[in-house]
């Protein structure tokens, strides 16, 4: 399938969506949201691919919403003023959230320059963030009038803190990577032109090493537990599906490997080989 706004890159098992609005900076679109979701779930079907990266063509990840439309850019109430316009608004941007806390598989965002408003919203349900120095990040949404959205302000103070979170979307600011580190929304910074490469050597490191389902288990419990309150529920279904994988071939496999010094050879696969009692609610 050919995409209009990004570009699709698979090698070794690792799958690149780079956001390809360059000369706009990567300003989002509902067609480039469209494109990045139908790449995502192609990339969650398909037992070839074990890892995705996210990042950004020329010298920007995402400068936030295309706003070349204008004082309208955010009325849904508005008249669509051409039949492309009228397309974007069918595209399911809502979907967005769903879509991403239901992946099976890590996503690593590649942070190449500037990402405010949703192109950094859009990352915070993501699960690895990391930044090249001249990375620059801002939730910039109360100075253009409207509110942050896709729920970060649910996500952004459980990544940085309630009083980092307030001071971040109080004002609008942006910040450096630097910043971003100290706070820990992003997990490590690197010069420019290591980014892509520390990326893929973190993105190379989970596809080769890790179990694929035993990788699927993990991240679904670990966004599922950030919205439960009752840790006698979260230590049962987590200790249901440590108990399941004990007795699968993958485990048997990571151990056996470990003793022989060599490399794991899993055979389990996340389309077919998740435990037939997933998800545990």
């Amino acid at each position: 399938m050919s995409y209009k706004q990004i570009l699709f890159d698979v090698s070794d098992q690792i799958a690149t969506i780079t956001l390809n609005r360059p000369e706009r900076l990567n300003a989002f679109t509902y067609v480039l949201a469209a494109e990045m979701l139908d790449v995502l779930k192609r990339v969650d079907e398909d037992d070839n691919l074990r890892v995705t990266i996210v990042t950004g063509a020329g010298r920007g990840f995402c400068a936030g919403m295309d706003l070349s439309t204008g004082e309208s850019t955010f009325d849904t109430s508005a008249e669509p003023t051409s039949p492309e316009d009228e397309a974007e608004r069918r595209t399911p941007v809502d979907d967005i959230l769903s879509v991403l806390l239901n992946l099976r598989k890590p996503v690593i965002v590649a942070v190449n320059g500037p990402a405010v408003g949703v192109g950094l919203t859009m990352i915070l349900p993501m699960d690895i963030r990391i930044a090249a120095e001249s990375a620059r990040f801002g939730m910039v949404f109360v100075r253009r009038g409207v509110i942050p959205e896709l729920a970060s302000p649910w996500f952004l103070p459980r990544i940085v803190g309630v009083s980092k979170a307030a001071e971040l979307m109080y004002t609008g600011r942006i910040i450096n990577a630097r910043e971003a580190l100290e706070c820990g929304l992003v997990s490590r910074v690197v010069p420019d032109a290591e980014l892509m490469p520390a990326a893929r050597e973190l993105a190379s490191e989970i596809a080769s090493k890790a179990a694929p389902v035993s990788v699927a288990l993990t991240k679904h419990m670990l966004w599922k537990f950030l919205a439960m309150d009752d840790f006698e529920k979260v230590e049962e279904i987590n200790h249901t599906y440590f108990a399941w994988t004990g007795l699968q071939p993958d485990c048997h496999e990571g151990i056996k490997a470990f003793l022989e010094k060599r490399a794991p050879q899993w055979k389990m696969k996340v389309s077919k080989d998740m435990p037939e009692f997933f998800p545990l609610t």
